[in-house]
């Protein structure tokens, strides 16, 4: 009987660790995305992975997928970053009237420049985002995710989607203006 219920825990342990295995990379990109620090990115994952396996023990049946770990980290996130009023305004206002970038431009962007624009941008947009690009989840998954409903869901990703371009735009075109004003510049003294 003994040997039965250490060849149970050992399954249930290989299977947890098959589980954090299959899904840590999605689980920390979209923790970094949350805190956007190391540490922070890690204890929460340690954290969820540990809630999973002590789910596990506890109720066998228990349904725990990719969509369990990403929305228990963003519950995780929220309950030490409750959101401010105010704070899912729809966009910034700085922005609201910059063209887009084109697709064309697309691909003279650098990866750092892209993902530094990302994590400037509100949790809100950003959050939406990651799940979208590097998940590559659908407006509905992301709205279970982040508790939303998916109506909000839908309208949000096309919003962050604009002020993410609008956003690339606006820096992809600044060192352009740098570059004249230091010209102008170099011309009035020579």
């Amino acid at each position: 009987m003994q040997a039965s219920d250490e060849d149970s825990d050992e399954r249930a342990t290989h299977k947890s660790d098959d589980f954090a295995e299959e899904n840590f990379a999605t689980a920390y990109r979209f923790a970094f995305c949350l805190s956007l620090a190391h540490d922070r990115a890690k204890r929460l994952v340690d954290t969820t992975f540990h809630d999973a396996e002590l789910l596990r023990r506890k109720d066998a049946r228990a349904t725990l997928d990719k969509t369990w770990v990403l929305a228990t980290l963003h519950r995780k996130w929220r309950a030490c970053h409750p959101v401010r009023p105010g704070a899912d305004r729809d966009e910034d206002p700085g922005v609201s009237n910059e063209p887009l970038i084109s697709f064309e431009d697309a691909e003279g962007l650098d990866c750092a420049v892209v993902l530094k624009t990302l994590h400037s941008m509100d949790p809100a947009h950003r959050l939406v985002l990651s799940l979208f690009y590097f998940e590559q989840l659908g407006y509905g998954e992301i709205a279970r995710i982040l508790d939303l409903p998916p109506e909000t869901a839908l309208s949000r990703l096309a919003r962050s989607k604009t002020l993410l371009r609008q956003l690339l735009e606006r820096g992809r075109r600044a060192p352009s203006a740098e570059r004249e004003d230091s010209e102008f510049t170099a011309d009035r003294s020579g």
